[in-house]
């Protein structure tokens, strides 16, 4: 047989072109794998940054809308692992509404978490951080200005709350005068 009568392809020839295709399949299925994995993690990076500066961003403005009465059933109370007190709170129906709010410290075995819970109902991670937290609260009309342990006074709020933890300091003004 010439090889000018020759028609077709060898086994040789189709098995190697199969081969290369099975190859070229494979690393397109590995390297669609990797996006989805890369889209995945970033997807999931956000939603935890967004939890996390949403968590702070509520934090601060319950402190901030904070309301004080001569009422002892809705004063503000703190010691150093929980504080409560009275503020205002967005309804899910889009008004704003009065409402008690607890912020706890919850100690993890190497991290530090604030649990906010609303009266009603609704409970959120406010904020994590590495290491043994405590509240402390800012004092000015002591006999010392000064950061203390506890507050419980019925008619006053502190000017501020302090989050200790790992050798630093968060300063989140309470109830500061809008106009």
């Amino acid at each position: 047989m010439r090889d000018s009568d020759r028609r077709g392809f060898t086994l040789i020839e189709v098995t190697t072109a199969l081969a290369i295709a099975g190859l070229v399949l494979v690393g397109g299925i590995a390297l669609i794998d990797q996006i989805g994995d890369g889209a995945s993690r970033i997807t999931e990076e956000s939603r935890r940054a967004a939890r996390e500066g949403n968590g702070e961003r509520l934090m601060r403005r319950l402190l901030l809308d904070a309301t004080t009465t001569t009422d002892s059933t809705k004063r503000f109370r703190g010691d150093e692992h929980s504080l409560e007190l009275w503020t205002t709170c967005e309804h899910s129906a889009g008004w704003v509404e009065v409402c008690r709010v607890s912020l706890a410290i919850d100690e993890r075995t190497d991290s530090s978490v604030v649990l906010g819970e609303l009266s009603t109902g609704e409970s959120f991670s406010l904020r994590r951080q590495a290491g043994a937290a405590e509240f402390r609260y800012f004092n000015p009309l002591g006999t010392d200005t000064s950061w203390v342990r506890e507050w419980s006074s019925n008619v006053s709020l502190p000017t501020a709350v302090g989050l200790l933890a790992h050798g630093d300091t968060t300063v989140l003004p309470v109830s500061v005068a809008r106009e």
